[in-house]
């Protein structure tokens, strides 16, 4: 018999089936320097999420105040793949009561209403110490709030998905 196969609980039961989540809510204010949502600023491509270990996460995002800002983009991703949880969407077709996310069955991103489901077909990526980061692009995005939220697995003892206090 193999030890250590499952995660166990204090009481030495098997975890199984395990989704943690993590959440992480952002107002942005890209008119302020370094404020999340100034492009080129310090929180642009900064971790929303530190890794650390290795894990399975997954990515899904909420807006509850509209997104604005010009021609401004948002992606969110991982360093050399920024798009890979969020493709790149322009800021101002993000509305209070949408869902974001990759719908990697169908290899396009997706946005929906809060009445719509999204299907049960979000990526899901090994990562092994590499924080989920928000990129901005083209121009500022000034205003609105969204809610990220990883769900993931650990896999390796360490493993774990945190907020990044950013």
């Amino acid at each position: 018999m193999a030890r250590g196969s499952f995660m166990r609980d204090d009481n030495y039961v098997p975890i199984t089936n395990l989704g943690l989540v993590t959440h992480k809510q952002i107002t942005f204010a890209g008119g302020t320097t370094d404020a999340w949502g100034d492009d080129g600023g310090a929180l642009d491509g900064a971790a929303l999420f530190t890794v650390t270990g290795l894990v399975f996460a997954q990515v899904i995002a909420t807006c509850s105040t509209n997104l604005t800002g010009d021609t401004a983009t948002l992606e969110v991703g991982i360093t050399g793949a920024t798009a890979i949880y969020i493709p790149t969407e322009t800021a101002t077709q993000v509305d209070a009561g949408q869902i974001l996310f990759n719908d990697a069955a169908n290899a396009t991103y997706g946005i929906v209403g809060e009445e719509e489901a999204v299907a049960d077909n979000l990526p899901k990526y090994a990562l092994n110490g590499n924080d989920i980061i928000l990129t901005v692009t083209t121009a500022n995005i000034t205003a609105g709030v969204m809610d990220f939220y990883c769900i993931w697995t650990p896999v390796s003892a360490d493993g774990i998905v945190e907020d990044s206090g950013n």
